[in-house]
């Protein structure tokens, strides 16, 4: 049974809007930009006033076995305040 396009494809999205859920649950003061064209999904205002940019990656469970938690193909640039937040359905970890 194969999974339906849309289905695998929606599901980084899905995934994003769980991660930034958790986020507002505890109490983090999140923002959302209307478009991903500089490789962030989320920037949160810290304590202290200062921002942090956010990028969201996330690996479904019907990823090819041994990939569940292989990120490291996605090209970055080190910036400043920019954090990463992977999560793995299949093995059902997130980290940063």
């Amino acid at each position: 049974m194969t999974i339906p396009f849309r289905h695998s494809a929606a599901f980084g999205k899905r995934i994003e809007y769980w991660i930034v859920g958790r986020m507002l649950k505890d109490g983090l003061d999140v923002y959302l930009p209307l478009v991903d064209d500089d490789a962030i999904d989320a920037v949160i205002r810290r304590p202290d006033g200062t921002f942090t940019t956010v990028q969201i990656k996330a690996r479904s469970k019907t990823v090819v076995d041994g990939d569940a938690g292989l990120f490291a193909a996605i090209p970055h640039e080190l910036r400043e305040n920019y954090w990463f937040i992977f999560y793995s359905e299949l093995l059902d970890m997130m980290w940063i």
